[in-house]
């Protein structure tokens, strides 16, 4: 079994706390200094405030881990100890491993009814696994580096031979 986990990308983390504490504590702060619309600006800064905890948890808390072997591809959510699985999908299912600039310029027929955004960065290089799932195109995006992107699309090619053999 294969194994990513994509690497954080620290700056954009620190400016992803930065600007989400500057943010709420800037609306708090002229909640105080406005107060005719002192209500408002407090509703906006709870609102901030919920928003940034969602950003935070997603983008600087969670980590995610990519695996290929014995058939399938997994991923796995990591928060704190928590490990969570949140896809497995047949390899002998997949369609296509592809950038995710490649699959934008796909027409919309061939793109996916179901998708998934699975990247630790907002900002990522990341790749698509198009595959079927219950005759729906699902779509997996991800940010692996490029030596699992060869494994992948080598265990994919490897799958789908397996099948073609077992259905002759």
């Amino acid at each position: 079994m294969y194994i990513c986990k994509p690497e954080r990308n620290v700056t954009q983390t620190r400016v992803l706390l930065f600007s989400c504490a500057l943010v709420s504590l800037t609306l708090f702060f002229v909640s105080t200094v406005v107060p005719a619309y002192k209500s408002l600006i407090e509703f906006c800064g709870i609102a901030a405030v919920m928003f940034s905890i969602l950003l935070i948890v997603r983008y600087a808390l969670t980590e995610f881990e990519y695996s290929v072997g014995e058939g399938g591809f997994a991923v796995t959510k990591i928060v704190g100890n928590k490990r969570t699985p949140v896809c497995h999908v047949a390899l002998e299912t997949a369609i296509e491993l592809m950038q995710k600039r490649d699959y934008d310029h796909l027409p919309s027929s061939e793109k996916a009814i179901i998708k998934y955004s699975l990247n630790q960065n907002i900002k990522a290089e990341s790749y698509v696994f198009l595959c079927d799932f219950n005759g729906k195109r699902a779509m997996i995006e991800f940010e692996p580096n490029r030596e699992f992107v060869a494994i992948v699309q080598n265990e994919i090619k490897n799958a789908k031979r397996n099948s073609e053999n077992t259905n002759a």
